[in-house]
């Protein structure tokens, strides 16, 4: 729970720079508080799917115009559409957005070795946010058109 209970040893990151164990201690705070389940178990083992990704909001808008038209002695149907999917994101580039779980953030800690008492020494490699933007389709917005003609 607190900076006491956990045994972090500085390190050498890819850079050659040297991260001191109370560094780590900052950015693992700092990690563990901007997450609502993380900050809320502090110092307990993490449920299996206790945590999981936030809601989603995905609003679609349709466009649908019936057109009849007679063609000789027969009558001809042509339905058109247009889509707007994912509305809220052509709104505001913020909205309908969906996070995922950032990599980095599935095993923030590394073990480092073991002290003379056989306890566990740590390095905290992880991020600084459990949830990052999905880059994928899903999180933008699209639009696309469509005609259906109906056979008589």
């Amino acid at each position: 729970e607190g900076e006491g209970d956990i045994n972090l040893q500085d390190y050498v990151d890819a850079n050659g720079n040297t991260v001191s164990a109370a560094r780590q201690w900052n950015r693992l705070d700092a990690f563990i508080e901007q997450d609502d389940y993380l900050s809320q178990h502090r110092g307990e083992i993490a449920e299996r799917y206790g945590l999981l990704n936030p809601f989603y909001t995905n609003l679609d808008f349709r466009i649908l115009q019936d057109v009849a038209f007679m063609m000789g002695p027969k009558q001809h149907n042509i339905q058109v559409s247009l889509d707007f999917l994912n509305v809220l994101n052509l709104l505001n580039s913020d909205w309908g957005v969906r996070k995922v779980a950032n990599p980095a953030a599935l095993s923030p800690l590394r073990l480092a070795g073991f002290d003379a008492n056989g306890e566990p020494v740590l390095n905290f490699t992880g991020p600084e946010e459990t949830f990052i933007d999905d880059p994928n389709i899903t999180s933008r917005w699209r639009v696309q058109l469509g005609v259906k003609y109906f056979f008589n």
